[in-house]
């Protein structure tokens, strides 16, 4: 079985990219998505099972954490229940990466495992950003990829995309970074990136096979240890916070939930820091969804849903206005 970790921060292109491998690879091989979100309301597993897949969500929390025992169980019935030939998992935008791939790596699978994949999504319009804001962080994400896929390079120059592509190369010289549009990318391309991955430093290598081993048993079996610290220093600095709503009812307003939108884009709306939102909204007999992604809005229509649903990402968030301003949007008001 092949694993392909599919990681980047929140908004970049995970779930769209992954939409992208569905289509790829989901009718010659038996793949089956775990996606894990960062929120207690996921979105992104339902996008996927329109598109086909079959997928299987983890409940909230951090699968490189909290969710850690839930997610080698959820990995080992995977393989025992369905014998996909590829799983490709996408972490919560916040995930550290070295924590969920010391799980994959863990003794139990080490006769279903054969190829461990780390597809790291970058956003060309936001990663210097979060790099400066984040700079442990982001070189933890891409010290640990095979692959890093600059996603949305039609929104920035060909300058600036060739800066972000030094930096990452900087950072970690050995990886391929491959430049994407929407999450496309050149099959060949991508196939002969990972072929050619450095992977020395894996598992595969005895005397590293046992300390992973030692440091996932540790991690599980002490929840405070000073291994279970470091492993998720990265995401308690980040210092993000989720509200998450659903509406099984109400049918609602585009206009009224297009400004709502746009207001979740303004520094000074009183609602929060936002850095990512996306909804799945009825709108009567049919349905949209609209994201919030690195400062840009975006909305594309679908089929009949059967419920509405938010998640918004960000700090400092004024929890009783988004209900208020919801609940206006549902009601269809001004």
């Amino acid at each position: 079985m092949i694993v392909d970790i599919v990681f980047g921060f929140l908004g970049a292109g995970k779930t769209t990219f992954i939409t992208r491998v569905l289509k790829e690879w989901g009718s010659k091989e038996k793949t089956v998505v775990l996606v894990n979100e960062f929120g207690e309301v996921g979105i992104d597993g339902e996008l996927l099972a329109a598109q086909g897949g079959n997928v299987v969500e983890m409940p909230s929390g951090c699968i490189c954490c909290t969710l850690q025992a839930d997610f080698r169980s959820q990995l080992l019935d995977i393989c025992r229940t369905i014998g996909p030939e590829r799983v490709v998992i996408e972490p919560t935008g916040v995930a550290t990466i070295a924590q969920v791939r010391s799980i994959i790596e863990a003794q139990l699978f080490e006769d279903t495992i054969r190829e461990i994949n780390d597809i790291m999504i970058a956003d060309a319009t936001g990663f210097m950003g979060l790099y400066k804001a984040n700079r442990h962080f982001v070189e933890s994400q891409v010290e640990n990829a095979d692959v890093v896929l600059l996603n949305k390079c039609d929104k920035v120059d060909k300058t600036k995309a060739m800066v972000i592509r030094s930096a990452i190369s900087a950072i970690n010289p050995d990886i391929t970074v491959l430049t994407a549009e929407f999450g496309a990318v050149d099959w060949a391309d991508y196939r002969l990136a990972l072929s050619a991955a450095p992977r020395s430093d894996r598992i595969r290598i005895e005397d590293e096979h046992d300390r992973v081993h030692d440091a996932v048993d540790n991690s599980m079996a002490t929840a405070d240890n000073q291994l279970h610290d470091h492993f998720h220093e990265e995401e308690d600095a980040l210092g993000y916070e989720s509200y998450g709503s659903v509406f099984r009812d109400p049918s609602f307003d585009r206009s009224a939930l297009e400004a709502f939108f746009e207001e979740l884009n303004e520094s000074n709306s009183g609602i929060g820091e936002i850095v990512r939102a996306k909804g799945i909204f009825r709108l009567g007999d049919r349905g949209i969804l609209m994201e919030l992604a690195s400062g840009e809005l975006s909305f594309q229509p679908m089929g009949q849903v059967k419920e509405s649903k938010v998640s918004i990402i960000g700090k400092a968030l004024n929890r009783e206005k988004i209900a208020a301003e919801l609940e206006r949007c549902a009601a269809g008001e001004d």
